[in-house]
């Protein structure tokens, strides 16, 4: 999340709602391939598919913070546009672009409650490319920054993923190489408050469901987000809130890494509610970076290494490109269905202990 300074401007997160317990990692830990935390990234990318890394505690985290507390000032302005600007840049097909709140109807009728502007990060790096909305041209630079910053830091988690999941780094990295075109994207994000004093009429400003990239970086301010814990049933009682903290990204595993290993990570069922407790009057801003495998990727199951399932003779995986199986999704969500299909932690406990897959110091 941004800085304490940013956090201290809203109501603090309330005490009494139920928050699920996500491991907070250190960054300075694994850039140094510290053995602990390495194996606590591995046991969260197997359970919820979530968890936290501290960045206060490294110079380049420090410096990714103030990037990102710029980022939610630049959104604000994109947000503050009036309608019919924003307008000018319709979703595409890949997602990027502007969608207004209530582009998606949920299964009840209701519509979202979440304004998403989406911003290629090939365009941003690439002056002579699409164009981009004018906010954020003129703040190409800082664009670029937070790009340079925040791309290292999802190779370090990927690198961490690879080692325990016994197979080359350049597995997992070479699908995200800069020098082929990619559906990576900087969302910015914006929820109206839902003042209501009464819980029951407020809605779900996003519906759930599960990234269907490779990982995604957020940063937030006020509380909203919410995970289904693992092995719980999709009932009102079972969501659990995600306790913002300054200083901290939150981390999710996507779909792509689970269909990559045939199941073994897995990718959280999470949503967006409104804010809680004092902090519900608030305008809510979130920042994520959504890194995603090239357009022309293969999905088909990885096929390396004694961790990943292996595909038994006769099995038919044949899998389209990542910008199909993208598409795909896209439209689901699009359409209010609720992707819960692919979600992963598929291999039995049993097993996995007894696999090759933990760094001793």
């Amino acid at each position: 999340m941004p800085t304490s300074s940013l956090f201290n401007q809203y109501p603090p997160f309330p005490e009494d709602v139920p928050v699920i317990s996500l491991p907070r990692l250190s960054y300075a830990k694994l850039l140094s391939l510290d053995a602990a935390e390495s194996n606590a990234l591995f046991r969260a990318s197997l359970d919820h598919g979530f968890f936290l890394i501290n960045l206060t505690d490294t110079s380049e985290g420090e410096s990714l913070l103030k990037d990102v507390e710029t980022a939610f000032a630049i959104g604000r302005s994109f947000f503050d546009l009036a309608l019919e600007e924003k307008s000018k840049i319709p979703s595409n097909p890949s997602n990027v672009g502007y969608k207004p709140k209530g582009a998606i109807a949920f299964t009840d009728g209701k519509r979202d409650l979440t304004e998403i502007c989406s911003v290629s990060r090939d365009s941003v790096l690439d002056p002579c490319g699409a164009p981009i909305p004018a906010v954020f041209e003129e703040n190409r630079l800082l664009l670029t920054s937070l790009i340079s910053r925040l791309n290292p830091l999802a190779n370090l988690i990927l690198s961490h993923l690879a080692t325990h999941l016994c197979i080359r780094p350049e597995t997992l990295s070479a699908p995200h190489d800069y020098s082929e075109p990619s559906a990576t994207i900087l969302r910015f994000l914006h929820n109206p408050p839902q003042q209501s004093s009464l819980p029951s009429s407020r809605q779900e400003s996003l519906m759930g469901h599960t990234d269907n990239g490779s990982l995604t970086i957020l940063f937030n301010i006020l509380g909203g987000l919410q995970i289904l814990p693992t092995g719980q049933d999709n009932s009102p009682s079972n969501w659990r809130w995600v306790r913002p903290e300054a200083g901290c990204a939150i981390v999710n595993i996507g779909d792509s890494l689970v269909q990559w290993t045939g199941g073994v990570l897995r990718s959280g069922f999470h949503r967006v509610l409104y804010a809680p407790g004092d902090q519900a009057p608030c305008e809510r801003y979130s920042f994520g970076y959504f890194l995603k495998p090239a357009q022309g990727a293969s999905m088909r199951r990885i096929q390396e290494g004694d961790v990943i399932p292996t595909l038994e003779e006769g099995d038919d995986e044949e899998m389209p490109h990542y910008i199909d199986w993208h598409s795909k999704k896209t439209k689901g969500i699009m359409e209010g269905k609720n992707n819960i299909n692919i979600r992963g932690g598929n291999v039995p406990r049993k097993q996995m202990h007894g696999m090759n897959n933990e760094i001793t110091a």
